[in-house]
């Protein structure tokens, strides 16, 4: 019996959105809860599971603006997913790159034009390497499928050993040359192969210099927010460093033992956190903000933490900040972190966030000026940790400094204030156990 795959209901404000890739194919057999699309809102992307198992059939295209509630695709529930074979249309490329390299080269290999079929044994390869992709980020399986590659020959940099897009860009950048051949093979399919000299590089593939496409809903949305935030808010940026020695060596002394412990690494951010609440508590207008012709100050403390994806930035809130030890903190934020990634936040974990935190010394930064997040009032920018001489107790030291910007909104925030904040931020760093004795 066939049943409806709906655009779910997002938020309230939120009427429609872009379907902006089909995790499976046409015909596919899918799994009950396995991700079936992409949907990106003006606020959010998300992935849309199969709520049945059975075969897919696809209605509405990727690309396509879909409305709240619309029916994209059915399911029919009647197939037995266990007895199907591997979908034909996905088995066919993994298919041809077994037959690619084979040890003996058949005769046929010689000629371009004509393309190797794909045999039985190419046919449950093709299969295994499907269940094999499963796992990974829809981005990653198009990556692999396409380009005919083995996860578990591509060295993983994500959290927990998952495999990322930039992994695989990197793989493919170490191994081009398989790439120049084939495309040279299409491109002068008349060129017999003995008569390129031996040590003759390949031609390199010609590549467009250009490309154009339509901005996301999320894009969209960033780029009128911040313009909007530019044009409603008086923003300033004030400066400090703050010498991180003690944060480091408390660190290295109890990270091991932290981490057996609690089971997740001792980081910065945490540190951090326990510092902003603590200035937040001493400077209560960096916890406010503008309601209309209100000021609504917080006594509570959600913080922002900034986390970059690969379809743009969004900020998931840390709530009640205040009654989180420093492991729950970083227990936390790598779960956000982790279904950023994954689109699997929810819009509410996005919304009420009034003072935010942006690393951006992770990419390499060394100073910035951060811009705020709405309706936030301030945010905090982190940027890379650089061995630096510095004067202590009238000698030249050298120290591990960071450069800190707090963005803050002049409405809400008086010089006075944003100095005095982000003087205590760098006390608390500078001598952490203050944050413990709370002095």
């Amino acid at each position: 019996m066939p049943i409806n795959v709906t655009i779910p209901e997002v938020g309230e404000s939120i009427k429609e959105g872009v379907l902006a890739e089909w995790s499976r194919a046409d015909g596919d057999l899918v799994a009950r809860d396995e991700p079936l699309l992409v949907l990106e809102t003006d606020k959010i992307t998300m992935n849309v599971n199969a709520a049945q198992a059975g075969r897919l059939k696809i209605l509405v295209p990727a690309g396509a603006t879909v409305q709240i509630g619309q029916t994209v695709a059915t399911i029919d529930t009647d197939v037995k997913v266990e007895a199907a074979p591997a979908p034909a249309a996905k088995a066919t490329r993994p298919a041809a790159a077994t037959a690619a390299p084979p040890p003996p080269p058949p005769p046929q290999a010689a000629q371009p034009p004509a393309p190797p079929l794909a045999p039985a044994a190419g046919m449950a390869q093709a299969a295994s390497k499907l269940e094999a992709v499963k796992g990974l980020s829809p981005a990653v399986q198009r990556m692999v499928v396409e380009h005919c590659l083995d996860p578990g020959t591509i060295a993983a940099s994500g959290r927990d050993g998952r495999l990322t897009k930039a992994d695989v860009l990197r793989h493919l950048q170490a191994a081009p040359a398989t790439l120049p051949v084939e495309t040279t093979r299409v491109a002068a399919p008349s060129a017999p192969p003995a008569a390129e000299p031996a040590g003759e590089p390949p031609t390199p593939p010609v590549f467009e210099r250009q490309t154009r496409q339509p901005l996301s809903p999320l894009r969209q949305r960033i780029a009128e927010r911040l313009i909007e935030v530019q044009q409603q808010a008086a923003i300033l940026t004030t400066f400090n460093e703050a010498d991180l020695s003690r944060v480091i060596e408390l660190r290295a002394r109890w990270k091991d033992t932290f981490k057996e412990r609690h089971g997740v690494g001792l980081g910065f951010m945490s540190f951090f956190v326990k510092a902003s609440i603590d200035a937040l508590r001493a400077v209560p207008p960096v916890n406010a903000y503008i309601d209309g012709d209100q000021l609504v100050t917080n006594h509570y403390y959600d913080i922002g933490i900034a986390v970059s994806t690969e379809r743009g930035l969004v900020v998931p809130v840390l709530r009640n900040a205040d009654h989180l030890t420093m492991a729950d903190i970083e227990l936390a934020i790598a779960d956000l972190a982790e279904r950023a990634q994954q689109r699997r936040l929810e819009l509410s974990e996005l919304m009420g966030a009034v003072f935010t935190i942006s690393n951006g010394g992770v990419f390499g930064s060394m100073m910035s000026t951060p811009i705020l997040n709405p309706p936030g009032s301030a945010i905090l920018g982190m940027h890379a940790i650089i061995k630096r001489p510095v004067v202590v107790d009238d000698e030249i030291v050298i120290r591990p400094m960071m450069y800190l910007a707090l963005s803050y909104d002049h409405r809400v925030i008086d010089g006075r204030e944003s100095v005095t904040f982000l003087k205590r931020i760098k006390d608390c760093l500078e001598e952490p156990n203050r944050m413990l004795l709370e002095v």
